[in-house]
């Protein structure tokens, strides 16, 4: 969607309603299934909050971020969702927020098409739907080459050079189903893998060449002193001065777009983490 330009929680609610189709404010309480002085008193200012159950309403039917809609955040793209909406089992969330699953290798993955599709593959091969195909044609191939060899046994066609080559032809064409889909999946896969590694060293490569300096080492040891002695706080907050300290030294008058920034963010916070964790250990 982009950056939109700041605006206020009344505002935001005006364009959203009239952008989504609704011309009167009546319209849309019916749907959030309010009353029209409820909403209007939100819309118009008169009232100052919003309650929860209406933010979440709101936000689902726009499919905007929350913040947004507050007026916190100028971008609309929601960066968290239930895990119903999202299909995760609780394991696989709790998998993620645990860190035992790299959130950043996840990213990548679920940003690459050739991963998109192998899912889908994988899916179809789950099911079973795709392997019960595969099955009927091999019975198809199987039963034309019966009855090629019942008709040559039988005098009714000749065994000759051209009905050989048929037979031979629909023989290599019964092939183990769950094989050829395994094949397939893992190709697209690898693919898949081959183009993030080519991603991410043109970005790593792009990366280094532009922020790790001097400059960059001084600006981390600036912001990790504005907090003074450090011996005066806790582990975990000395870990999170040094993680912001390191964002602000490499983030900050950047010229990357928005969606490598977010990504790179995302970066820091894990393997900042782990390096500190590190430290601690040895």
């Amino acid at each position: 969607m982009g950056e939109y330009l700041p605006g206020t929680l009344q505002e935001r609610l005006k364009e959203l309603r009239q952008a989504h189709g609704f011309d009167t404010m009546q319209a849309l309480a019916e749907v959030l299934g309010v009353n029209k002085t409820t909403y209007s008193r939100i819309e118009k200012g008169v009232t100052s909050t919003i309650n929860s159950d209406m933010l979440v309403q709101l936000s689902k039917l726009y499919n905007v971020s929350t913040d947004y809609i507050l007026g916190i955040s100028n971008l609309p793209e929601k960066t968290y969702y239930d895990i119903g909406e999202l299909g995760l089992s609780v394991e696989a969330a709790k998998n993620l927020l645990t860190k035992k699953a790299n959130p950043v290798v996840i990213d990548y993955l679920l940003r690459n098409d050739k991963f998109l599709y192998a899912t889908k593959e994988l899916n179809t091969y789950f099911s079973d739907v795709a392997t019960m195909a595969f099955k009927a044609s091999n019975s198809l191939y199987g039963f034309s080459y019966d009855l090629i060899t019942e008709y040559i046994n039988g005098g009714k066609i000749p065994r000759d050079k051209d009905v050989a080559s048929l037979q031979k032809e629909l023989k290599a064409k019964r092939v183990p189903a769950e094989s050829y889909q395994l094949t397939s999946i893992q190709a697209q896969f690898m693919t898949a893998v081959r183009e993030i590694k080519r991603q991410v060293s043109s970005e790593v490569k792009d990366y280094t060449s532009k922020n790790f300096s001097s400059e960059v080492i001084e600006t981390v040891r600036g912001e990790i002193n504005k907090h003074g002695d450090l011996l005066d706080y806790s582990y975990e907050d000395r870990k999170r001065f040094v993680i912001d300290a390191v964002k602000v030294a490499v983030l900050n008058d950047s010229d990357y777009s928005a969606e490598f920034t977010e990504r790179l963010d995302r970066g820091i916070e894990v393997i900042m983490s782990e390096i500190i964790d590190l430290w601690k250990r040895n």
